[in-house]
């Protein structure tokens, strides 16, 4: 079985790349912020291809990796290739906007969301949600972007002066501010519908990141990541999730809403997370489970969706 793996972030699968070949699967990464002038890896045969692309780019890597990379999963697809996180996977993952359209129309909590096209949209969506909001580009990850304003003075201020972000294309959403009665960040990875394992890390006053991947800087430190037995309840929702994005493998994040009590959802990511010292923290590498599955979609139908 030939496996072609996409990939962007430097360090992000090296460690995958490894044990798959450990393991003799025939595996070909392709780095696909490296691909233009040359379709040589794209037309070779392969039986599976194994999306891990972050909807962020790396430092160092040009933005048009995200639309580069949507293109030609679309492209493999209308070739009818079978791709593991494939098109509208990647589309979800890279939209704020969409997913919380998708968490809403599932009936699950989620912060009111206005999408903005133009910084002086933001106002406007602020005037309707009211203080604090949060300013977030629609296409990010690892926090870029994310800015907090408290009052209509301090955001009135960043438009006139240039500095809203508004990311890769240019779109973004005002979000209501969403206060943590436990001051947790809690996030959820799923793999074929299933709990691969849940973290929680503190949430830090005023950052934004809480990527709990190697080769990610993380606010806090790696250390502030605590392995969590997550409810029935709130798996089941969180494959509910994956299965109306398509996704294979995923994670969602929540926080505890400290005015509702209850989860409330803002953000799905649609690549796993192999977190650092996974092997001490899980008691087991989800690195082999991440390849067990792909292994099985490669010879078999996707997991029902």
């Amino acid at each position: 079985m030939r496996v072609a793996l996409l990939y962007e972030h430097p360090t992000w699968s090296i460690a995958l790349v490894a044990r798959m070949r450990e393991r003799e699967i025939d595996v070909t990464p392709i780095d696909v912020g490296a691909l233009s002038g040359s379709r040589v890896a794209i037309d070779g045969h392969y039986d599976i291809w194994a999306n891990r692309v972050n909807t962020m780019p790396s430092a160092g890597r040009p933005h048009s990796v995200v639309a580069a990379t949507a293109h030609l999963l679309l492209s493999l697809e209308a070739r009818g290739e079978r791709v593991f996180n494939g098109a509208r996977t990647y589309a979800l993952g890279g939209s704020k906007a969409a997913q919380a359209e998708l968490f809403a129309h599932l009936g699950l909590h989620t912060p009111s969301t206005i999408p903005v096209q133009q910084t002086d949209d933001l106002r406007a969506a602020a005037d309707l949600l009211g203080f604090p909001i949060l300013s977030k580009p629609n296409i990010g990850g690892s926090g870029t972007g994310i800015v907090r304003y408290d009052t209509a003075e301090q955001l009135d201020s960043s438009i006139r002066s240039g500095q809203v972000d508004l990311g890769t294309d240019g779109t973004g959403v005002g979000q209501r501010v969403i206060n943590s009665a436990d001051g947790f960040v809690h996030r959820i990875e799923m793999l074929h519908g299933e709990l691969l394992y849940a973290t929680r890390q503190p949430i830090q006053e005023g950052a934004f990141n809480y990527c709990a991947a190697d080769g990610c800087a993380i606010d806090g430190g790696a250390d502030s990541i605590e392995i969590v037995e997550p409810a029935t309840e709130l798996v089941g929702q969180a494959a509910e999730i994956m299965r109306a994005a398509s996704a294979d493998v995923g994670s969602v994040e929540y926080l505890v809403d400290a005015d509702g009590g209850g989860p409330c959802f803002y953000d799905f990511n649609p690549y796993s997370n192999f977190i650092t010292d996974h092997d001490h923290k899980l008691g087991f590498d989800p690195i082999d489970r991440y390849i067990d599955a792909l292994m099985s979609t490669g010879h078999s139908p996707n997991w029902p969706l």
